[in-house]
């Protein structure tokens, strides 16, 4: 995202800050989140995807909400007015292919017939899922779809043979398919965020869903990009808030934190920061440090600027998002440092899997050891492969895991153990190997192949320059 576009945001921001009834403000929300969606997704070397990945998306946005209830015709009848601009705004983008009045998606829309087929297969989908099954088994059906789209945009040799497929139906040479011609804007975020709201709904932690709740939710415009992933409830309470002067104030704050992170520190680091194209380069163990150190702060850096612009962006609209950093680099253990790292992130996969996991092994006879590391790995492996299923991710995800245990076993003895040593001291060697692990485990994150890691951290040690 460029410096103007998050300057236009933030100016939209401000706009739908200024209405004071929370119903027409979110109604213009809505409508500028969707639009949005449709102008930040980037273009894709197979045709109309810039168009189709946001229109599957707010398809997918109203399946969720008709699974959801229980009486559709009542529902209609509350909810008609967001569904009708919902639809509205996407055959009036697909329409756009024939006025072209503005660059709303960044090629051209497709044949706006076909985009009124397709929302009709979608909607009948969704009345014959309402018919034919239980709740909850309109739940599990949707949750298992999620979990499978995830699977197909997030594994190479998956997304490959679909670039193939889509080429093959546009007419589109097929030996230049790649998993890059599948570049789906915040899809990720927006899956976790619908899992969320199945998954609360299946254990009775949600009641009844109004359509304008779930689309302001789900395509909230400030996180589109890199979140946070805020839970619904706190989320559906904020809609409800009217900003004020210390929220202008507190927002614009946050908004110009972020650009400077973003742009001005980052950016600057990115000139030093380790990469595939410069990694086999550097011949110097010590600039191969630096370099890697340079990355691990403009990861950081980037991360936690777009994150400070989306919380600003929020408060401008009286919307308090969830913070996603506290100073992790500062931490003195790995636990520490994942409880201050993507932390709405690391609490969905605590919520949904790591508490679950554990208290299902704790009723077993597996030692107690057993019950901490086997949650531990499987919520960091899956996390890792969050991030793409790659078999670098997976060795992330197991070196964080690996390294929360320790760190846990380490906690557990120094109960029984208390080290005699000066705590400012201890905490500076805490804080060294802290940074120094989660630095090294940036090499996994970073290289495409295990075995350009695996040479990297050879190299690291000046081995095998």
């Amino acid at each position: 995202m460029s410096i103007t576009q998050v300057f236009l945001l933030v100016a939209i921001a401000m706009f739908c800050g200024l209405f004071k009834n929370t119903r027409y403000r979110n109604l213009i929300l809505i409508i500028f989140s969707l639009l949005i969606y449709y102008r930040l997704q980037p273009a894709t070397p197979i045709r109309f995807l810039d168009f189709w990945f946001p229109t599957f998306a707010i398809a997918l946005a109203l399946l969720t909400w008709i699974a959801t209830q229980n009486n559709l015709a009542d529902s209609l009848k509350e909810n008609w007015t967001v569904l009708l601009i919902a639809l509205l705004t996407i055959t009036t983008i697909a329409g756009n292919r024939y006025l072209t009045l503005c660059c709303i998606t960044a090629t051209r829309p497709p044949q706006i017939w076909g985009v009124i087929l397709a929302l009709c297969g979608f909607l009948i989908l969704g009345f014959l899922m309402l018919s034919k099954f239980s709740f909850r088994l309109r739940l599990t059906f949707l949750a298992i779809l999620f979990i499978g789209i995830f699977i197909l945009f997030k594994t190479p040799e998956i997304s490959v043979l679909l670039s193939k497929f889509l080429r093959t139906i546009n007419q589109q040479d097929v030996r230049f398919s790649s998993a890059n011609d599948l570049v789906w804007l915040g899809i990720s975020y927006i899956l976790f965020r619908m899992l969320h709201i199945l998954l609360d709904l299946r254990a009775n932690r949600l009641s009844a869903l109004k359509l304008a709740d779930i689309l302001s939710y789900l395509f909230f415009f400030p996180s589109l990009l890199a979140g946070p992933i805020a839970r619904f409830p706190q989320f559906q309470e904020q809609l409800q808030v009217v900003p004020h002067l210390h929220d202008y104030i507190a927002g614009l704050r946050r908004v110009f934190l972020g650009l400077f992170r973003k742009f001005v520190l980052a950016d600057s680091l990115a000139l030093l920061a380790l990469s595939p194209q410069n990694a086999f380069q550097i011949h110097s163990p010590f600039y191969l440090w630096i370099a890697l150190i340079a990355f691990s702060l403009r990861i950081y850096f980037d991360f936690s600027g777009y994150t400070d612009i989306a919380l600003g962006s929020a408060r401008l609209m009286g919307i308090h998002l969830p913070e996603n950093f506290n100073a992790p680099y500062l931490k003195t253990n790995l636990i520490q440092f994942w409880n201050s790292w993507h932390i709405t992130l690391a609490d969905w996969f605590r919520a949904y899997v790591f508490n679950p996991l554990t208290r299902r092994l704790r009723a077993t006879v597996f030692p107690t050891w057993l019950t901490i590391l086997i949650p531990q790995l499987s919520t960091m492996l899956l996390i890792g492969l969050w991030h793409g299923i790659t078999l670098n991710f997976f060795f992330w995800g197991l070196w964080h895991g690996l390294g929360l245990f320790v760190n846990n076993r380490w906690n557990n003895w120094l109960k029984t153990h208390p080290l005699n040593r000066a705590l400012f001291i201890q905490n500076i060697f805490g804080w060294a190997l802290t940074f120094g692990y989660v630095t090294l485990g940036w090499v996994w994150f970073l290289m495409p192949t295990f075995w350009d890691a695996w040479n990297v951290f050879w190299r690291l040690f000046g081995l095998g320059i």
